[in-house]
């Protein structure tokens, strides 16, 4: 965020293979390092390799996706959400008939001729180091590689509204494996009062934060201020900055209330890189991700934005010692989606702030604000394609990913989609 130096944040990762290893040479169609599919278990036999876990899968017509991990194959009936549990392996059986793991039924045509404006950044190899945050206590910090067609964003990423804005919906997709389509891992929807599945909000309103601990806690309904209770649900509207003159105030007073989403799964030392609160200290989403949202920005002087960072930036301290830094280079990682960079401007620019990139490379002036009505705003980051891009939809086209599953066939054409 090239705003103020109070606003700009960091994020933060893990350095996984996810995808990009050769299928087994026995039974896999694919391979998920680090990764884990938690539930829906029908047998546990224990076996030396992965490649074993393969054969006892695709040997079982029930068996969709094995998971390896210290030893042990838990086949597994159904896929749920993807998580990131160090040493595990996912795999993706094909069995002996030529057969991969049943794939989702094709689902309608996404609204690709509604795409009202988009920006994709160019592919390449990312490779590139950050400061991984260890101690937060004097901000002890190591030297952490990461790469890959996406990097750094196949880690655990959290995404940021700051108001003044309005949120209806926030829907996020990820890759069943196997040729399995695309599920919806996690989803919010204001006019259900707030309804959220696998998604919880928070904030850095925590006081703890004054005696040197994070700031992350549960966010309150309104977004200002701190919740023990992740129970409570957000209404769905942030506000603007109370003195917008107050140059050291921070988000809700400088600048708009400010939100961040988890997965409401507590990290542990396998599951999460860096620095981390027992308490407050949640997941983020990794591997290749589908974040869609439904908001409405206020005109007038605010500086309303839409923002993806490495979670661990905010597991440790989003506006002090964290694994992003400021301006260029980009650490451990923040993709801006739809940011207004100057108050009461009607423009929304995009940047992408990545491991040792310097410059960054964006667009300022993207797409508008949408001030008079909703729009819903699309953000692919794809591994396997290699594709980082923004897009901006009508409101109305939500409800195009208001559904469980997307086929791989509807999800593949919007992630090819051409823009500029």
């Amino acid at each position: 965020m090239m705003l103020l130096a109070s606003l700009v944040m960091a994020g933060v990762a893990y350095a996984s293979r996810v995808d990009d290893a050769p299928a087994s040479t026995l039974a896999c169609s694919s391979i998920q390092y680090n990764t884990d599919y938690f539930g829906n278990d029908i047998g546990s036999p224990r076996r030396a390799t992965a490649d074993e876990c393969c054969n006892d899968c695709s040997a079982n017509p029930a068996c969709v996706v094995t998971v390896w991990y210290h030893g042990t194959c838990w086949l597994k009936n159904a896929v749920s959400t993807r998580t990131e549990l160090k040493n595990a392996t996912a795999l993706f059986p094909r069995r002996p008939d030529g057969r991969a793991s049943p794939k989702s039924p094709p689902s309608s045509p996404l609204p690709l001729k509604n795409v009202q404006a988009g920006f994709a950044y160019a592919k390449a190899h990312r490779q590139g180091t950050y400061k991984l945050v260890t101690e937060l206590k004097g901000c002890q910090t190591r030297a952490e590689t990461s790469s890959g067609p996406i990097a750094p964003y196949h880690e655990d990423m959290t995404f940021v509204f700051r108001g003044p804005m309005d949120i209806y919906n926030i829907a996020i997709f990820q890759p069943g494996g196997g040729g399995n389509g695309w599920s919806r891992v996690s989803s919010y929807d204001r006019a259900a009062g707030g309804a959220a599945t696998n998604l919880v909000f928070m904030n850095n309103a925590n006081p703890q934060k004054y005696n040197g601990q994070s700031p992350q806690c549960y966010a309150s309904s309104n977004g200002l201020g701190a919740s023990q209770d992740r129970s409570v649900q957000f209404q769905g509207r942030l506000n603007d900055g109370s003195n917008p003159s107050d140059g050291y105030g921070g988000p809700g007073v400088t600048t708009g209330a400010e939100v961040n989403i988890m997965q409401p799964q507590n990290c542990t030392a396998d599951t999460c890189k860096g620095f981390f609160d027992k308490t407050y200290g949640m997941q983020g989403w990794t591997g290749s991700k589908v974040f869609v949202t439904k908001v409405k920005m206020d005109g007038g002087q605010g500086l309303p934005a839409i923002w993806a960072l490495n979670a661990q930036a905010v597991r440790a301290n989003q506006y002090g010692c964290n694994c992003r830094g400021m301006g260029d280079p980009g650490g451990c990682g923040e993709l801006d989606i739809a940011e207004a960079i100057q108050r009461g401007s009607s423009t929304l620019s995009t940047h992408n702030y990545w491991l040792n990139a310097n410059p960054s490379d964006g667009h300022d002036t993207w797409t508008s604000r949408p001030t008079n009505e909703p729009a819903t705003f699309v953000t692919i980051l794809d591994e396997r394609s290699g594709v980082i891009k923004v897009l901006r939809l009508g409101g109305d086209d939500f409800a195009a990913f208001n559904v469980d599953n997307i086929s791989a066939e509807a999800m593949d054409a919007l992630i090819q989609l051409p823009v500029q």
